[in-house]
């Protein structure tokens, strides 16, 4: 999750040439900007673009003090949990549980709007949504939502295959076993 590609990704949804971003010595990723400044560290990374940024996702993240420090927070719970724990089978389902818990009363992360918490949490768990079977992801409704609602953003999938979050085949399967 904390890898060269979803800094690239994050990087393209804010606008902004990601510059070079490689793991250096310590496989700590490292970004090196037009004026040869080195930031390493995803969160410092992931703040230094939105500053460069003028889209509407940085704006939202630095709308306030308060809103960039639940902005940084939820970044670090990407890094120090999300992404680590969406690779274990056990941890990944009180994850997607908690997850779902969270978006029964909420549209975002932070606010009501997208921040780069939302980017870096969607990225963090991309490929664990994309495991789900569709049986799975309706168990998911709320987390269901929030993902589909984002990966429909042109500047977050990029050009990825949407993930199929309907259900109408499941009411043809069941009105079809009861024939």
């Amino acid at each position: 999750m904390c890898d060269v590609a979803t800094v690239q990704k994050i990087a393209n949804c804010l606008g902004v040439n990601p510059g070079k971003v490689h793991l250096n010595e310590e496989q700590v990723v490292t970004r090196t900007s037009g004026q040869k400044k080195s930031v390493a560290g995803f969160a410092t990374i992931l703040e230094s673009l939105a500053s460069e940024s003028k889209s509407e996702t940085a704006q939202n993240s630095r709308a306030s003090r308060e809103v960039e420090a639940q902005v940084y927070q939820w970044i670090e719970f990407s890094v120090l949990y999300v992404a680590p724990g969406s690779k274990d089978k056990y941890v990944s389902k009180q994850l997607l549980a908690d997850f779902n818990k969270l978006f029964a009363s909420k549209s975002y992360l932070v606010g009501h709007f997208i921040t780069l918490a939302d980017l870096a949490v969607y990225y963090a768990i991309y490929d664990l949504v994309k495991s789900l079977s569709p049986v799975d992801k309706e168990s998911y409704l709320n987390l269901s939502r929030w993902f589909d609602h984002l990966q429909n953003r042109v500047d977050v999938h990029q050009g990825e295959p949407l993930l199929n979050f309907t259900t109408i085949y499941l009411h043809g399967w069941a009105t079809g076993t009861h024939v």
